[in-house]
């Protein structure tokens, strides 16, 4: 005995000594303490008389109910455990019994007994640690003799696993299942257990357990109150690893050589077929084809409840669940053939999983299982699968309209991946056969059409209130709302799906059928499957196809607005229509009539000429004009995919498809707006062009040809307006020469009466070209300021140079002063003067006349246009005069510098303007900025009649509002009304036109006068600070006639004194503007003086 053993043996033999005669705590811990001490080599020498005495007492009458002893035992046996590998088989059976015997109850539920939580953890982590450090030929032993006494452990743990709570100890006993059926990972390599011999043994013992002990861990995989995912994992590593090693493909007999007995036992179960009686699975030969077959049929309802777990939260989970499925297809692919489609459904959906490490291995996974497949098997699986993506595909509706967002996203992945399978080039595509018949190309449409169901609401007939086309398009499409998919994650994937679906090699057929039910019903479904199609097609004759379908005029030009095709009734036709209704195609009420005479219409109906259909300009109803504009969307977006497809082959289709993508660009509904500009960006694109504005300057010619063809007809005015509008917006200078004979030709038109309903697009069409001009040119809105507006004021300096003036006045105003300084009395001054009139007169030129420069072109187009706008600043029509009052103030500013084209459009616009000031909030904000524009251009021009015929208005409407305003706070209806808004253009403007008409006096004082109410605290903030911006701009402007006003508003008695200062002698003034008396007013009027005079 060497030193240490003897060492050993001496320190532990008095506390060994006193566990036997009786166990305490203090002895235990003791006891604990050494055996962490001692090395694993005498460990293993001394571990029969080290495990004898826990041994002894694990069931005994000393610890009998006394737990927290039974703990303490078993966790010192683990620790003398963990350091052996057990070397007495004897010992062994009697550590497994004892520990069993704790645990186990026969009558309890389960049969687990009723013990701390804490001791069924440390007697399943105990016996964990015994199977695993057991020595290999003893364990052989257990799987051979010993099998019911294991079949025992393995039951008590699945149960303790799927009925006990705490966390630790349920995933204990899933490994002690494993350490009981030799398929643990320290007992392993690569799943396999490498030992032949102790693998067929445990295969024996497996085989007679297998159903209840999976049945059991699907349980626990399964359960919906599983703490964490851990034990999910755990559980479905230890499925795998026990059934993929009972159901092996190689522990399967076959039975090549047919024999005579084969033949006679044929026979005799042909004759007693009618009367034979149901198999006894428990009859069966183990291992059997017959029990593989029982047994395959059993463990495919285990495969099957596992499916579920494809949509856990936790990739993990789905991780182990893949590897349970590509085992079962790798290892155990004919004895459980039925279990194949599911377990393949799994990795199919799993293919798109959103972590890389699960995508990546059931892809792998999939890809080697066809490799490695025979033709044959091969061929069957994909007709399997062909069977099952039309079932899958089929469940769409149903699943769509389910609310879980989990289940539908993994419909539409297992949908995507057998769609991944079926369409590899490498294998045939059984796709292509399936769609040929016309039932399945029905069934896989409708599916479609239900999964892809669109959703058209109001706000798709929104119309914009400005346009920009030189904003970047939509990456998105907003008009696509997809009824039952409201995450975007199902979004993208049922996109996938429908690109993988053009791919494949029978998408024609599929859009044959597509584009039959589109002709019958147009529903925007179809297109929205098409334009996805259409991005990853294979086939360019199918594109194109679809190009030519979707610009069909029938198609492309739907009606977008409500109407109807029958003018009103009016008192001509009848006075009462319950009683004569002159459209009605039957009467029954005809008056003074004893008996009811029912007369039938024919007039204009007949056979030969039916009733004529409603006009194309207009919809039946309201959800009509919307689902026409979705499917006008849809369509513009489409021949955006068309190009972004063809590419540069698309060079053809360009001159016919490039308008009509302008018209969407230049139309006044936003929706449509913005799938036009979404699809001319993928057409430049398409076209290898740097921008739209070069597609547009390559193709000017074209389109310039194309809008004055379609002026000239009648019902094609609107889209060339529009078009127009565009071409105008993205072009620049040198395309201007192009535009000339447009615009006259629509100045032409504008006064035609019978194009009037256009005119708010020609209107459209003046703002644009006025806007383009100025961009062109460079015109400002405003003249650049000079630097002597912002020169500080000195009041003390002023008062100076004023007294100083009057002073020089005065003297010269003295006669003796005057002749003293000239020489000359004022007669002969006199006679001086009327003398050198004379002879400038003399030599005055009559016959010289200045020469007029003839302003550019695009000057001379401005003033035509402005003119012609007018005529419609007076109209009925809200928008148009609106309209037209923004190209007024748009395009004076371009007549800046040619004052002679500029005063006359000014007198001109006068009288219509000032009406404008008597409409309609709206109309009087837009008449308001055409007002503070014509100031700031005409100045003096416009001074006396704007004094006389305009401000009054505003001042009585500033007056009038103030008090409708007055405590109206946030949450007022007050701010979100026009009146409201017109409050805020008019304070905005007044400082502005006060500087503009350099107003004095008596108009200054009033418009300070209908400011001052919104200094009050009451009046909402916005006005407020409008307020107060006024009177800081009225500082800048005049400072005398400010201060003395904000003095008579603050109406205090303050006394400010006047600095010393020798030349001028100034008395205190009793009154300030600093401190009002009103105290509504006073921090308004301290932020007005708080702003340094600039």
């Amino acid at each position: 005995m060497n030193t240490d053993l003897k060492d050993a043996f001496t320190r532990t033999k008095a506390v060994c000594d006193a566990i036997m005669v009786c166990p305490t705590a203090d002895s235990i811990a003791e006891y604990t303490s050494h055996v962490v001490d001692f090395k694993k080599e005498v460990v293993q020498e001394l571990q029969q008389y080290l495990l004898f005495p826990l041994i002894t007492h694990l069931k005994s009458s000393k610890t009998e109910n006394k737990h927290e002893l039974q703990l303490k035992l078993v966790d010192s046996m683990r620790m003398v455990l963990e350091k052996v590998t057990v070397n007495s088989f004897e010992m062994c059976m009697k550590m497994e019994i004892g520990l069993l015997q704790i645990v186990f109850d026969h009558t309890k539920p389960g049969m687990i007994a009723e013990i701390p939580e804490e001791l069924k953890y440390s007697v399943m982590q105990c016996l964990t640690v015994l199977l695993l450090n057991v020595d290999t030929k003893y364990r052989e032993v257990m799987f051979k003799t010993h099998v019911p006494l294991l079949g025992k452990a393995v039951y008590v743990s699945v149960h303790i696993a799927k009925l006990e709570k705490l966390r630790a100890l349920r995933l204990a006993a899933i490994h002690c299942v494993t350490a009981h059926t030799a398929t643990h990972d320290q007992l392993t390599v690569d799943y396999h257990i490498t030992d032949p011999v102790q693998e067929k043994l445990v295969v024996d013992m497996l085989s007679l357990i297998l159903p209840g002990v999976l049945g059991a861990l699907q349980d626990v995989a399964t359960c919906h109150n599983n703490p964490g995912h851990a034990l999910v994992v755990t559980a479905i590593d230890a499925m795998h690893r026990i059934l993929c090693l009972a159901m092996n493909n190689k522990f399967m007999s076959e039975n090549n050589m047919i024999t005579v007995e084969d033949f006679v036992k044929m026979v005799k179960e042909k004759d007693n077929k009618e009367v034979s009686t149901p198999v006894d699975p428990k009859s069966l030969p183990v291992r059997s084809p017959e029990w593989f077959s029982v047994a395959g049929d059993k463990l495919l309802l285990i495969t099957k409840s596992l499916v579920t777990l494809v949509t856990h939260e936790h990739f993990k989970v789905r991780k182990e669940l893949a590897v349970y499925c590509a085992r079962l297809l790798f290892e155990c692919d004919i004895a459980m053939k039925t279990s194949v489609p599911p377990a393949l459904n799994v990795l199919i959906t799993l293919t798109k999983d959103e972590y890389p490490e699960v995508s990546e291995y059931c892809i792998n996974a999939i890809k080697t299982y066809f490799d490695n497949a025979t033709v044959d098997t091969r061929i069957k699986t994909l007709d399997s699968l062909c069977e099952n993506f039309f079932v899958a595909l089929n469940s769409l509706p149903r699943i769509m309209n389910n609310i879980d967002s989990n289940r539908k996203l993994s419909a539409l992945n297992l949908v995507h991946g057998y769609l991944g399978v079926l369409i590899i080039e490498s294998l045939p595509q059984r796709l292509t056969a399936a769609l040929s018949s016309p039932a399945r190309a029905h069934a896989a449409a409708a599916a479609l059409l239900q999964a892809a169901a669109l959703h058209a609401d109001l706000h798709m007939l929104t119309q914009h209130a400005s346009r920009d086309v030189l904003s970047p398009p939509p990456i998105n499409s907003p008009w696509c709302k997809l009824r039952h998919l409201d995450l975007p994650v199902c979004e993208w994937r049922l996109q996938e799906v429908l690109q993988q679906l053009g791919r494949a090699e029978g998408a024609p057929l599929l859009l044959d059928h597509l584009l039959e039910l589109f002709q019958q019903e147009r529903q925007p479904e179809i297109l929205y499957i098409c334009n996805w199609m259409v991005t990853a097609a294979l086939s360019e004759s199918m594109v194109k196809r679809i190009l030519r379908e979707f610009i069909e005029e029938k198609v492309w030009y739907l009606p977008l607005e409500v109407g109807s095709d029958e003018l009103p009734l009016t008192e001509q036709d009848t006075l009462d229509v319950t009683v004569y209704n002159p459209r009605a195609w039957d009467k029954d009420s005809v008056p003074d009539l004893y008996e009811g005479t029912v007369e039938t219409r024919y007039t204009d109906i007949s056979s030969q000429a039916p009733r004529g259909s409603r006009p194309r300009g207009a919809c039946h109803s309201l959800r009509q004009a919307q689902r026409n504009m979705l499917l006008s969307c849809l369509l513009t977006e489409g021949l955006g995919a068309v190009a972004k497809r063809l590419g540069n082959n698309y060079q053809p289709f360009l001159l016919k498809t490039l308008c009509l993508v302008l018209e969407r660009v230049g139309s006044k509904y936003e929706m449509l707006h913005l799938a036009g500009l979404k699809a001319l960006h993928d057409i430049a694109l398409a076209c290898e062009h740097d921008s739209v504005a070069d597609l547009i300057k390559c193709n000017a010619d074209y389109i310039t040809n194309q809008v004055t063809v379609r002026l000239k007809k009648a019902w094609n005015c609107q889209s060339a307006l529009q078009i127009l509008s565009v071409v105008m917006e993205y072009s620049d200078s040198s395309i201007i020469n192009y535009l000339y004979g447009i615009v006259q030709d629509v100045l032409v038109q504008s006064c035609d009466k019978y194009y009037e309903k256009d005119l708010y697009a020609y209107l459209q069409v003046f703002l644009t070209f006025v806007d383009c001009i100025r961009k062109w040119y460079t015109i400002a809105q405003e003249a650049p300021k000079t630097c002597q507006e912002n020169k500080p004021i000195d009041v003390m300096q002023e008062l100076r140079v004023f007294v100083e003036n009057r002073e020089e006045a005065e003297r010269l105003l003295n006669e003796e002063e005057f002749e003293k300084e000239t020489g000359k009395n004022v007669e002969e001054m006199y006679k001086e003067d009327a003398k050198r009139k004379e002879e400038d007169v003399l030599d005055y030129d009559d016959t010289v006349k200045e020469e007029k420069t003839k302003p550019p072109q695009y000057v001379t187009v401005t003033v035509i246009i402005l003119k012609r706008c007018l005529n419609y600043v007076s109209s009925s029509d809200r928008d148009n005069s609106i309209l037209a009052l923004s190209v007024l103030n748009r395009g004076l500013p371009i007549l800046r510098s040619y004052e002679n084209e500029l005063l006359p459009l000014v007198h001109l616009s006068w009288a219509p303007l000032v009406n404008r000031f008597e409409a309609e909030p709206p109309v009087m904000m837009a008449a308001f900025e055409l007002l503070v524009t014509m100031a700031e251009l005409a100045r003096d021009f416009i001074r006396a009649r704007a004094v006389k015929d305009v401000l009054p208005h505003i001042y009585k409407y500033l007056g009038q509002s103030s008090r409708d305003s007055h405590l109206k706070d946030v949450g007022s209806w007050y701010r979100s009304s026009a009146a409201y808004s017109l409050q805020q253009a008019a304070l905005r403007a007044l400082p502005r036109l006060a500087a503009a008409l350099a107003l004095r006096d008596l108009p200054l004082q009033r418009a300070m006068d209908c400011v001052q109410p919104y200094l009050s605290k009451k009046q909402p903030k916005a006005l407020q600070a409008l307020a107060v911006q006024f009177f800081r701009s009225m500082l800048d402007y005049n400072y005398g006639a400010t201060w003395y006003h904000l003095r008579t508003v603050c109406n205090n008695e303050v006394t400010l004194s006047p600095p010393a200062d020798n030349r001028v002698h100034l008395l205190p003034v009793v009154g300030t503007p600093y401190h009002p008396t009103n105290k509504d007013y006073e921090n308004n009027i301290t932020l007005i003086f708080n702003h340094t005079v600039s």
